[in-house]
């Protein structure tokens, strides 16, 4: 059996994550295939569908795989890029692959506002936030909260995040986006017990461990900003909350954020490429182990 692990060529993105996964499914006996995904083809006829990819400018290799792991899609400079890469994956599943994380699913918990949405919609707690295209309904939003954080829709590791308490100091940051086509995402600010919030892994119905980011000099988070990782013994309600947000989601795996407030827990957001190297460091659990067999189990049944 052949496992996948799906991913671009052009750039490689947490390259430790990458070699852990295939080191867990070489322990299995599984033999392992990188999928390029900006190097994939996809031809359509009458006799179905078939995909391979051109590895340097003559080899190309048919994708024969029984499962994959979606790592990342890439760096995404166009729409119509964006799509085509999204649909490559679908067609690896509609070709009888099972992709961990199925494609749309991960599209979705991979989008800040979609995943937010879906989480509040089953009645999951979400901090208070605003989405628009319309800069004065962020405006206003930041005067309504009176301290707020302003996130990328798709961004990760708290690049491009900045914190606001002054709506008219956003107002121009805003201008920026509008002029970007870019829409607004404005949350209200937390103030978070023991200053750092919560990354909990879970895998399948499992939850596998867990990790406080203490943030260092600024009141991010990100281990990528600084964070200094720590072992946790969660709380039942943590763990709960957990398990739901990447049931609600549709996910085989992922890391969920969970901020402590004075006003309870907040899910902050779920990682569906989660990077794991600093939680495996402090909790000696190595979650590629864990999604590979899962994936076996999967692709079993």
């Amino acid at each position: 059996m052949d496992i996948g692990i799906i991913r671009p060529y052009e750039v490689e993105f947490n390259p430790e994550d990458v070699v852990d996964l295939e080191n867990a499914a070489r322990d299995l006996g599984l033999g392992v295939k990188r999928i390029y995904i900006d190097m994939m083809d996809i031809r359509l006829g009458r006799s179905g569908v078939y995909l391979s990819q051109l590895i340097g400018r003559s080899i190309r290799d048919d994708i024969n795989v029984s499962g994959a792991v979606l790592r990342h899609i890439g760096v995404i400079k166009d729409f119509e890029q964006f799509s085509f890469r999204i649909w490559a994956v679908r067609a690896l599943e509609l070709s009888g692959v099972y992709v961990m994380n199925p494609v749309i699913n991960w599209l979705i918990a991979s989008d800040k506002f979609a995943s937010l949405l879906v989480l509040a919609k089953n009645g999951l707690p979400v901090p208070d936030t605003v989405v628009s295209e319309n800069m004065f309904v962020a405006y206003n939003a930041v005067k309504e909260f009176e301290n707020a954080v302003v996130k990328q829709l798709r961004g990760a590791m708290g690049f491009g995040v900045f914190q606001v308490s002054d709506a008219d100091v956003a107002f121009h940051i805003f201008s920026y986006l509008v002029n970007l086509n870019k829409p607004m995402y404005v949350q209200r600010y937390l103030e978070k017990v023991g200053g750092g919030d919560y990354r909990v892994v879970v895998v399948g119905d499992e939850v596998i461990g867990a990790e406080f980011r203490r943030a260092a000099s600024s009141w991010k988070s990100n281990v990528a900003q600084g964070a200094r990782p720590e072992p946790v013994k969660l709380a039942p309600e943590l763990e709960e909350l957990s398990l739901r947000a990447i049931r609600v989601l549709g996910l085989d795996f992922g890391g969920v954020d969970i901020a402590e407030t004075r006003d309870g827990y907040f899910i902050l957001e779920v990682n569906p490429t989660m990077s794991w190297q600093g939680f495996k460091r402090v909790t000696g659990k190595n979650p590629a182990h864990y999604i590979i067999k899962y994936l076996v189990s999967k692709i079993k049944r």
